[in-house]
């Protein structure tokens, strides 16, 4: 296996195209023996360069382009063996100082290596071995600047004490207190330590993670600072104007030494980013300020600690916070709108797809009483025609009675669809069980499907809640504040429903040679229902025993068949075509919710009420987006729309079922959340559920444990 690069246009010198070289050298090692798993065998490099034997070896500080090169080359193979071959000797010169196909081809010098290879006693030997700069190197600790990139032994509190184990900033101070004083009471056995852990064991332990996380991540500039050596100094050292202070610790100067404040703000200790520890102390400040905003927090911050770029820090973490999220966090963002069904866009009979909804209650006199009286509406997907219907109540029986009745005027439907709740909370408790199997196993009987959009989603029905709107509408403005009786309020009704038949479906032209728009009556009969449905007779025609004769039934047959095929026509060219007019800005169509996630449901109640939920299986369109979900609550298993969940950063991993049906109002945990209510298909805002005895003592125990991490151990001391 071999890799050549061409040199770069920018001009170097040879012995860094050397260490080039060497670099790729050492990146096809990594690649094969990362791909072959071979982690326990030795490892032999070769160059002809001397300098870079010489680098390789330095203790010296490097410049940057070397000591980045070199730093990969001791973090790629720490544990290699490089060795000096001569110039004459080098396979890998044949290709680049340039030779002919067929010498390449013959070339057993290329295939083979040079002819001492095989034998470990005859290998060319280097006037300076390795070895003397390895014993250099680990004999002289204190003295070595890693300017190559090594990195000091792996020595520190974190790889005794796991930092990412612990969620809260005083569960790992207190932890590490019990460990410094376990080793105080090892070491003076006299003045055995077995109170509760104080403020000083505490201080002590935070300065301890302080000064860990400097040295594991600032060796480099804390090196420096020992040294006083102001020429070639770190990037950060002179960007901050570090200093070690009497402890040792690295504090970042400034220009604000005269300002009116204390030392520890004029003067703060450098902390990295995106260190665990760092972490803890931003999510501590940030409970401690009562879940305050990004501004807030990096004030508080900067009052003792310094984080390069903390601004950015801080924000990914508060994006993270659980609290956070659930008081005010955002929904999940919606995909573009999924292409039309092809249900709403075939040339079929109007009325073969049909969506139903009811409106809101109307009241009307019946003698000296009111009554509410409701309007079942029947829409067609493709030719936008309505039926309305007027029932007393929301029962089966009287749902069934007039969708006979629709049946009868309109023709037997071959899919039905519609809601699967109301949105209307006055009547959600009597249309719960509206849509039950028993309505659906009559019409079944009768060759019609069924469908049901996802719950709380009234977009995805949206082409029958547009005409419900407009129905709404037009009987508001027709009755005012009148109460009229049964018959009036039908007769009404049927009015609005000629009316919205007879509304435009295409644009209305200005010129008067243009034809009339297109509406849902001229596909439903071929005419307007506004209109005459014969033409004026002469009287003598009627006198004419010939008027009436079959044949010219038959052509007006004929004639209204050719109307009907003509309005079709005319419904694909113009009415089809206008559909593609409404433009919505593209939105972003990154799949963001995945299986597994906690969410809230979204309600029309406070946001402290609202349930938690875990993703199940998400529901695909036909063009490969996700739009709506299956859920599972404390109370059983239901489907929202994505933008009605809102994330937690959550897991369906990190919690159980338990945790999900009630989770203690406690700010200190990841999850701490008020205790979930159960979940119906209004999700209307109840009273949470009582906690149950054993939730009670599980919270009790886990309150025991938090308060024996206060108290030291009893065998301290033994």
């Amino acid at each position: 296996m071999a890799k050549c690069r061409v040199a770069p246009l920018k001009i170097t010198t040879l012995p860094r195209l050397e260490l080039m070289a060497a670099v790729i050298g050492v990146r096809i090692t990594h690649f094969v023996m990362t791909s072959l798993e071979l982690t326990s065998i030795p490892i032999h490099l070769w160059t002809d360069s001397q300098i870079v034997m010489y680098w390789i070896h330095s203790t010296k500080h490097l410049p940057p382009f070397v000591a980045h090169r070199i730093g990969e080359i001791h973090r790629l193979v720490p544990t290699a063996s490089w060795h000096y071959c001569p110039t004459n000797e080098n396979p890998a010169d044949l290709l680049t100082r340039g030779l002919s196909f067929d010498q390449f081809a013959s070339s057993q010098f290329w295939r083979h290596g040079p002819p001492w290879l095989p034998h470990k006693d005859k290998w060319p030997k280097w006037e300076h071995s390795p070895a003397f700069y390895l014993c250099a190197l680990a004999g002289t600790v204190d003295d070595f600047i890693p300017a190559d990139g090594l990195k000091p032994p792996n020595t520190g509190l974190h790889y005794i004490i796991p930092v990412t184990k612990y969620s809260t900033l005083f569960k790992l101070l207190a932890v590490t207190a019990y460990v410094l004083r376990f080793v105080f009471n090892c070491r003076h056995q006299q003045s055995l330590k077995k109170d509760t852990l104080s403020a000083e064991e505490l201080r002590t332990a935070r300065m301890a993670w302080i000064a860990d996380c400097q040295k594991d991540v600032y060796w480099l500039e804390q090196d420096s600072l020992k040294r006083h050596n102001s020429k070639k100094r770190p990037l950060l050292v002179r960007q901050l104007r570090l200093f070690l202070d009497s402890d040792g610790f690295i504090r970042c100067g400034g220009r604000i030494h005269n300002a009116p404040i204390s030392q520890l703000t004029k003067f703060p200790y450098l902390l990295p980013a995106k260190h665990p520890f760092t972490r803890l102390i931003v999510h501590d400040i940030h409970v401690k300020l009562c879940h305050c905003g990004l501004g807030s927090t990096v004030t508080a911050l900067r009052q003792t600690y310094w984080v390069p770029t903390a601004r950015q820090f801080v924000k990914s973490i508060l994006h993270h916070c659980t609290i956070c999220r659930r008081h005010s966090g955002k929904p999940y963002k919606p995909p573009d709108p999924a292409p039309l069904p092809k249900s709403r866009l075939q040339d079929v009979r109007p009325f073969t797809v049909t969506g139903v909804d009811f409106t809101g209650a109307l009241y009307v006199k019946r003698g000296s009483e009111e009554i509410k009286a409701y309007v079942c509406l029947f829409t067609c997907a493709t030719s936008r025609a309505v039926h309305l219907e007027i029932v007393e109540d929301l029962s089966t029986e009287t749902f069934l009675l007039a969708f006979r009745r629709f049946v009868g005027r309109r023709s037997l439907p071959h899919l039905m669809i519609s809601d699967n709740a109301s949105t209307y909370e006055a009547a959600a408790s009597e249309l719960k069980n509206l849509f039950t199997s028993e309505v659906i196993a009559t019409i079944n009987r009768q060759g019609t499907t069924w469908q049901f959009i996802p719950k709380k989603a009234p977009w995805f029905g949206g082409f029958w809640e547009r005409l419900i709107g407009l129905t709404k509408a037009a009987i508001k403005k027709t009755l005012g504040r009148a109460h009229v009786s049964l018959q009036v309020l039908q007769t009404i009704v049927v009015e609005v429903e000629l009316t919205l038949n007879n509304r435009p479906l295409t644009y209305i032209s200005d010129d008067i040679r243009d034809p009339q728009p297109l509406t849902p009556s001229h596909l439903l009969y071929g005419r307007s229902l506004t209109t005459l449905p014969y033409h004026l007779v002469a009287a003598e025609d009627l006198q004419d025993p010939s008027y009436n004769e079959s044949n010219r039934l038959s052509k007006a047959a004929k004639v209204q068949s050719l109307l009907l095929n003509h309005f079709a026509t005319w419904w694909k060219r113009e009415y089809l075509t206008s559909l593609r007019e409404y433009y919505q800005k593209p939105r972003n169509n990154k799949r963001g919710i995945k299986v597994g996630d906690v969410v809230l449901i979204h309600n029309e109640g406070p946001r402290l009420d609202w349930k938690l939920a875990v993703v199940e299986e998400l529901i695909v369109g036909g063009d490969g987006l996700v739009r709506a979900a299956n859920i599972r609550t404390s109370n059983g298993k239901t489907n929202r729309p994505i933008v009605k969940l809102f994330p937690l950063e959550v897991s369906s991993s990190d919690i159980t079922s338990e945790q999900i049906s009630h989770i203690p109002d406690d700010h200190a945990t990841p999850l701490a959340q008020p205790d979930i209510t159960s979940s119906d298909d209004n999700d209307t805002a109840t009273n949470p559920r009582p906690i149950r005895t054993s939730a009670r003592k599980a919270m009790g125990k886990f309150a025991e444990w938090a308060d024996s991490l206060l108290v030291p151990p009893e065998d301290v001391g033994n």
